[in-house]
């Protein structure tokens, strides 16, 4: 339970236990509701990460990390509880559900109010085209080698923006473009993308970074 409660939860960090009971005077049924399905996103985003893709849910590495940092942001100041409180109020929403009489359908009963709510506190993620996709992992291994240096984590992003790059340009010139086009309009996706992080606008978090792994994947061989 710790595990699933803890695999999102970057800003509702494990302090020490508080020395009295908190004051739950301000929670309200909004505040449950939200942190529920908060603890729904925790256990299914763990599972998910395992390989497990539950029905009616959608991917929540990255959407669902998002509303449970901000969730439980706004109930520490709407309701004025402190970390450890909020922290203590999902892991009693966890376990409810991983030890109901039917942790499944108790599960999937929440399905469909907690997607709702998370399609409109963090909106569903972009699916990117082949050139955005070039672009993500361009900038990506810009920053990780600025960062960190040529690792072994920025030399495959480093590849796989170059195969992307490659599959975009030979798309292009197949469609009748030149060369020049081709590069073009890969660089015009690369500025685009950068312009959209420092507008505020989300940048490479608001798009579907799975499916740019998937494009770049070799090409199935045909036998004949």
């Amino acid at each position: 339970m710790i595990a699933a409660l803890l695999a999102l939860a970057p800003a509702v960090a494990v302090h020490a236990a508080a020395p009295q009971a908190p004051d739950l005077s301000r929670l309200t049924g909004e505040h449950r509701a939200a942190l529920r399905c908060a603890a729904a996103f925790a256990i299914v985003a763990t599972e998910q990460s395992g390989g497990d893709m539950l029905p009616g849910w959608p991917p929540l590495s990255v959407r669902g990390k998002r509303y449970f940092a901000d969730t439980g942001a706004m109930v520490m100041k709407d309701a004025g509880l402190d970390r450890n409180a909020v922290r203590d109020l999902i892991a009693t929403d966890v376990r409810a559900l991983q030890t109901a009489g039917d942790p499944d359908a108790a599960l999937s009963a929440l399905a469909k109010p907690c997607v709702a709510r998370l399609d409109a506190a963090v909106p569903p993620l972009v699916t990117p085209d082949l050139k955005q996709c070039a672009a993500i992992m361009a900038l990506a291994y810009d920053e990780l080698h600025a960062r960190e240096g040529m690792t072994p984590a920025a030399r495959d992003l480093k590849t796989l923006a170059s195969v992307l790059s490659v599959r975009e340009r030979e798309a292009l010139i197949a469609l009748g473009r030149s060369g020049d086009d081709a590069d073009r309009a890969l660089s015009q996706a690369r500025e685009a993308l950068a312009a959209e992080a420092g507008d505020g606008k989300g940048g490479i978090d608001k798009y579907e970074i799975a499916h740019c792994y998937d494009l770049a994947k070799p090409a199935e061989k045909t036998h004949y």
